[in-house]
């Protein structure tokens, strides 16, 4: 079974996709779509009460370009209004209807003293034959995350992220990082990882679009360093008879280890 990805790295904007980001995604036959994190942000926010006075609004536009794509969008994150409390959250469609969401367990310090809350619980959902899981950006700095969607047994885990631009890094220092918490992680959970990442900025800073494709054996795709700035529609085929092969044979060999 191949599942084809398409990953919007693309700036922040409260607009959503444009008429010819929408053609470009049709013509590219996604299985699946992912958006950025906080994709959806009016650019006046100085924090997230904005966005989550648009829930109504993102949610309903989520459900339309899933419709209107016939394919499932993983969509970004959006700011949810609940008992007091704002999390950050990331809704999933298919084809208009609404598979589930999930909150970021882990938010940055920025994101909480801005009014964000930590979610609670680790999902993910089964559609058209694979599992999908998903987590927001900073989650992936915590091992239990991985750890998680491996007892979940998720094909394919989506990871939303604004990554802040550091413009002190060398080349080495994002290859080393990339491997050692995308492809690590993927070794870990024993699924594919699809990130994508906003470009623009977000409350005036600046970020970079690091966005991948890692797999348990390596790292399958990555953007160039010189294009992190730039909004890319990239298309990935993702094999899932491959990956399941791959989980057998680590758990035949781990047995065996044992015998």
């Amino acid at each position: 079974m191949i599942i084809r990805v398409v990953i919007c790295q693309l700036p922040i904007r409260e607009q959503g996709l444009t008429l010819e980001e929408k053609l470009s995604i049709l013509k590219k036959g996604a299985d699946v779509v992912c958006l950025p994190e906080y994709f959806l942000m009016p650019a006046e926010s100085s924090d997230y009460s904005l966005l989550a006075i648009n829930y109504d609004r993102n949610v309903e536009y989520l459900a339309k370009l899933s419709k209107d794509l016939n394919t499932i969008v993983i969509g970004g994150t959006v700011a949810v209004r609940t008992g007091g409390r704002i999390y950050n959250t990331c809704f999933v469609f298919n084809k208009g209807l609404r598979i589930g969401n999930y909150r970021k367990i882990h938010p940055t310090v920025g994101e909480m003293e801005k009014g964000i809350s930590p979610g609670e619980e680790y999902t993910s959902w089964s559609v058209d034959g694979i599992r999908i899981g998903v987590l927001i950006c900073a989650d992936v700095l915590h091992a239990e995350s991985f750890e998680e969607m491996k007892r979940q047994n998720v094909d394919i885990i989506f990871i939303p992220t604004t990554s802040p631009y550091r413009p002190h890094d060398t080349i080495e220092d994002k290859v080393r990082r990339d491997s050692e918490i995308f492809v690590d992680g993927a070794m870990t959970a024993k699924s594919y990882i699809v990130k994508t990442c906003a470009t623009g900025s977000i409350f005036s800073k600046k970020l970079q679009g690091r966005s991948l494709v890692a797999a348990p054996w390596d790292m399958l795709w990555n953007v160039f360093p010189e294009l992190e700035s730039s909004p890319i529609i990239h298309s990935y085929d993702l094999d899932i008879d491959r990956l399941r092969r791959y989980r057998r044979s680590q758990m035949i060999e781990g047995v065996a280890s044992k015998l």
